[in-house]
């Protein structure tokens, strides 16, 4: 089996998982790199002995290249990613995909009529919890979906503005609305909001939202509270804290059915898929289920890789960035006009 020759543009911390989950993987090869500083390009490449090119026509020129991994700042993923659709080259790109679900919306139309495989990194997809819970809402036997409560409660550091989660980069781009569309709520709920569509099969049909900058000199959000009222008339609650003293463990969803609750761990953390359900006699009670935490670049990787060998839609498209995106957008939209804001519906 020929492997499937990866590219990396933007070499910060997100690559770095990445890179390390592509080592793991005996079907794919690290060939090229590209950053804005050669430095980490080199250190992301050269244990690797992928080529560090100096620009990106360069890298998308590269013969040897079939899949462009893009893990930039909010406001080059849209333009990076259609100049690799462009090139003939399959793409991977770094949530949220673009920071307008419009835009989102384009890419996805482009990868068609270009017969590209585009995914987008919503790694949660692959994480065991969440497909397990999806597996058991798919069964039926909890019945419907009544409500979901979403929690995205986290202890981010001081320099998170400025440097990023792990401070390998120094950019402040994450601080300003024009680069990166929007602060906690489409940085990290946004994960979890496309969750709840992947789990529940239900879109998001409109919301009510305020959204608060506590943080000085950040033009994006650093809390917010939502409600919004999903497609199958549930009610889905979100909270969300980026600097929250001491949270662990907080990134959670819980979803309530006609019969049963599902609550699932932070994905983050080690906790296990918890379900509340009737046994055989009738009598319910919590149960545990084999379904732990775990780091899901790995798999979600996997599931993409194989997509591209077999000229399949990725797990999760445009599509699904350009929904979530708009679920995001009339959050912001209702804390700008405090009025419930009709989410836009976007479908293959």
């Amino acid at each position: 089996m020929s492997k499937v020759r990866y590219g990396i543009v933007g070499c910060g911390g997100a690559a770095v998982d990445v890179a390390k989950a592509l080592d793991e993987m005996e079907d794919v090869r690290l060939v090229a790199v590209l950053d804005a500083s050669r430095e980490r390009a080199e250190a992301l490449g050269a244990p690797r002995n992928a080529r560090v090119h100096a620009t990106l026509d360069e890298l998308l020129a590269d013969t040897e290249l079939d899949v462009v991994y893009i893990a930039l700042p909010h406001d080059l993923l849209a333009p990076t990613t259609l100049a690799a659709l462009r090139a003939g080259r399959d793409v991977l790109v770094e949530k949220p995909a673009a920071t307008k679900s419009a835009d989102a919306a384009e890419l996805a139309r482009t990868a068609k009529s270009l017969s590209r495989v585009l995914g987008v990194m919503f790694e949660f997809r692959a994480a065991p919890p969440i497909v397990e819970a999806r597996k058991i809402l798919a069964g039926r036997h909890l019945g419907p979906v009544l409500g979901v409560r979403i929690s995205t409660v986290i202890d981010k550091p001081g320099d998170y503005w400025r440097s990023g989660p792990t401070g390998l980069v120094v950019d402040s781009w994450r601080a300003s609305r024009a680069r990166a569309g929007g602060g906690v709520v489409l940085m990290n709920s946004i994960h979890q909001l496309d969750a709840v569509r992947f789990m529940t099969g239900c879109g998001f049909a409109r919301a009510a939202g305020e959204i608060a900058s506590y943080t000085p000199d950040i033009e994006v959000e650093d809390a917010a509270g939502a409600v919004l009222r999903l497609t199958n008339d549930a009610i889905c609650t979100l909270t969300a804290a980026a600097h929250s003293h001491g949270a662990r463990g907080q990134e959670t969803i819980s979803i309530d059915c006609a019969n049963g609750r599902i609550d699932l761990p932070d994905p983050y953390g080690t906790g296990r898929l918890r379900v509340f359900a009737p046994d055989s006699s009738g009598a319910a009670d919590w149960r545990d289920t084999s379904a732990a935490a775990a780091q899901s670049h790995g798999a979600y990787l996997r599931e993409f890789t194989d997509a591209v060998r077999r000229r399949e839609q990725a797990v999760a498209t445009a599509w699904d960035a350009a929904a979530a995106l708009a679920a995001v957008e009339a959050i912001y939209e209702s804390a700008r006009t405090g009025r419930t804001v009709e989410v836009a519906s976007y479908s293959d």
